[in-house]
């Protein structure tokens, strides 16, 4: 019995490895750059310097400038980090999702960055969490119950407005589904700043 368990999946494995070695580095490479092309058309035809495109572009300055005046300087690394810590999870999450066809972005600030939305990201998601870190990051339950708030407003009403907008497009993905990942992040985000700081007291 043993030896056909293993058998079978040595059969597997073999199959899988000759279905890997049936596409050359080349082929992909090659594929690869007919899709960056394509790409690169589409965009200088659809998006660049569309009123979508320059929503975009303010989207990735703006929020940063109002963060900038607003942050507390006395707090600044601590603050950035927790940014930092929520923004690299986030763009990966996005990554996975955008690559793996869950959802995609019709527009593009430009066709060199994948995930394309790195603005929303930025700019509605990660300085937004910054901010309620810095006004409610002293009390658990008060950061718990405003970061749960957040978590609907961009689940809710950001994401369906950038949908209005067609920025951003649902393939399989669902709004609610975005609600527990953005609270999730955040709540993480603090446990994390939370123990880095006790190595300092």
């Amino acid at each position: 019995m043993l030896f056909s368990i293993v058998g079978a999946i040595g059969s597997q494995l073999n199959d899988y490895m000759m279905i890997l070695n049936a596409i050359s580095l080349q082929e992909l490479l090659d594929a690869e750059a007919k899709y960056h092309k394509v790409l690169r058309t589409y965009w200088y035809e659809n998006n660049f310097l569309t009123y979508k495109w320059w929503f975009l572009l303010v989207l990735s300055v703006v929020p940063a400038i109002v963060w900038w005046i607003r942050v507390d300087k006395t707090r600044l690394i601590e603050n950035t980090a927790f940014g930092l810590f929520y923004g690299v999870t986030a763009i990966f999450l996005d990554s996975i999702g955008s690559n793996a066809m869950v959802w995609t972005y019709p527009v593009r600030l430009t066709p060199f960055i994948n995930p394309q939305l790195y603005p929303y990201d930025v700019g509605v998601v990660i300085i937004p969490f910054m901010m309620v870190y810095q006004k409610f990051s002293f009390s658990f339950k008060k950061f718990f119950i405003a970061t749960g708030v957040l978590s609907l407003f961009l689940a809710f009403v950001a994401e369906p407005f950038m949908v209005y907008l067609g920025i951003y497009k649902e393939i399989t993905w669902k709004h609610i589904y975005s609600f527990p990942i953005y609270w999730l992040i955040g709540l993480m985000c603090w446990a994390i700043i939370k123990k880095f700081k006790s190595y300092t007291s």
